[in-house]
């Protein structure tokens, strides 16, 4: 039976150059088995919800149904798609994952319900096959008016309903990864507050190490 792949996500507040360093990650591993994928998202179905979760038109929606939201295209992205790429032995590296929902939409929204979600959360993670959980989470970390400044100045990148959130929504958020990494471990945290190069020689460092 192959060895089975590994799940790594690279995660962090918008503005943290999460984006840049996939790229660089990509261009590393070209030409080698990885599987490139990203939340929400990764499959057709969970792609349908990406666009309901993500519109900034519409009706409103709030943290409770978001929250549901990214746990169903959870389910179709890990079902159709991670699983069966670990299974062969070909690793996964996740653009986002479980924790942008528990720091997105528990702590940055700081709903009525967030501790109703907190719990509804773990119960949820816990109870999922060993598949849904990744083996390792790289999250980009820097102060949140640093990103917030970044995502102003930033005018090519298209916005979704969370980039246009307040700076207080973005300091929540970078809190809320803390506290995931504190609540379930297997979290590196990368300082983003430097040049690409350098945070790219560190998360390579980490994905190298993590590939084995």
């Amino acid at each position: 039976m192959d060895k089975r792949g590994k799940f790594i996500v690279l995660d962090g507040m918008d503005g943290s150059g999460k984006g840049t360093q996939l790229t660089l990650l990509q261009e590393k591993l070209a030409g080698q088995n990885v599987l490139f994928t990203r939340e929400p998202g990764g499959s057709p179905k969970a792609e349908d919800i990406r666009k309901m979760i993500l519109q900034t038109g519409g009706p409103a929606s709030n943290a409770v149904c978001d929250f549901f939201l990214f746990w169903a295209a959870r389910g179709s992205h890990v079902q159709d798609v991670v699983a069966p790429a670990l299974e062969q032995g070909t690793p996964v590296l996740c653009d986002r994952y479980d924790s942008s929902t528990y720091a997105f939409q528990i702590f940055g929204e700081q709903a009525r319900e967030a501790e109703w979600l907190k719990g509804m959360f773990a119960q949820i993670r816990n109870g999922l096959p060993a598949v849904y959980k990744p083996d390792l989470y790289i999250v980009l970390d820097l102060p949140a008016e640093v990103a917030f400044e970044r995502r102003a100045k930033d005018q090519a990148q298209e916005k979704s309903k969370f980039d246009i959130k307040p700076l207080e929504y973005h300091q929540r958020v970078r809190e809320g990864f803390k506290q995931f990494a504190a609540e379930f471990g297997s979290t590196q945290f990368v300082d983003a507050n430097r040049t690409p190069e350098e945070m790219h020689a560190d998360i390579w460092g980490i994905v190298e190490k993590a590939l084995g």
